[in-house]
């Protein structure tokens, strides 16, 4: 378990703490006395400096640390800030997708049809999104499988669009390829009969 510096969220330490804790004993007494070795600089200061006898309980403990160090909770977003993600002109869907992920991992308790509703209107109108209208997905984990349908589709066409690129590009100051025309091909059966 890493120390606590201070710089952290107090309530992730916290919970890291009472998981390893646990496997060891139940005794919260115990835990009062263990608790400053997983504090090291500004935290085990705050500790140390705790007047005698002045936590009764591990919950008491608890209270005075989140309270001591609150200003280094993370700030917390909501699903409200899926509003402000959207598929950009040019952004591959893979791209968007990994980018919604990140903000809808941020997140807490993140009920998923909310999450999918968003996602549906942030796409960008295409084959995927008539899909998803066509056929609603029923699961967030549906919607994904799907999604990564259509990014192997996209991904697909974009290596073959870069691939005729290259080869046009490679191929200028080249002699064109002639099409023989019907004439042609009459010149070519009379001159081998």
């Amino acid at each position: 378990m890493n120390l606590y510096d201070g710089s952290t969220d107090p309530d992730e330490h916290l919970n890291i703490f009472r998981t390893q804790m646990t496997l060891y004993t139940v005794d919260q007494t115990v835990w009062c006395k263990v608790f400053s070795t997983s504090l090291r600089e500004g935290p085990l200061r705050w500790f140390t400096d705790l007047p005698p006898n002045f936590i009764a309980t591990f919950d008491v403990l608890e209270l005075k640390f989140t309270t001591q160090y609150a200003t280094s909770r993370p700030h917390r977003t909501s699903s409200m800030s899926l509003l402000n993600v959207k598929q950009e002109r040019g952004e591959s869907l893979r791209d968007f997708m990994d980018r919604f992920s990140k903000v809808c991992m941020g997140i807490r308790n993140l009920n998923p049809d909310i999450a999918m509703h968003h996602l549906v209107l942030a796409i960008l109108p295409g084959r995927f999104t008539k899909s998803l209208i066509k056929r609603p997905p029923y699961s967030m984990d549906e919607l994904r499988t799907r999604a990564t349908k259509f990014m192997q589709i996209e991904e697909h066409v974009d290596y073959h669009r870069k691939t005729h690129v290259e080869n046009t590009e490679r191929n200028k100051g080249t002699c064109p390829l002639v099409v023989p025309t019907d004439r042609d091909r009459d010149r070519y059966r009379r001159g081998r009969s």
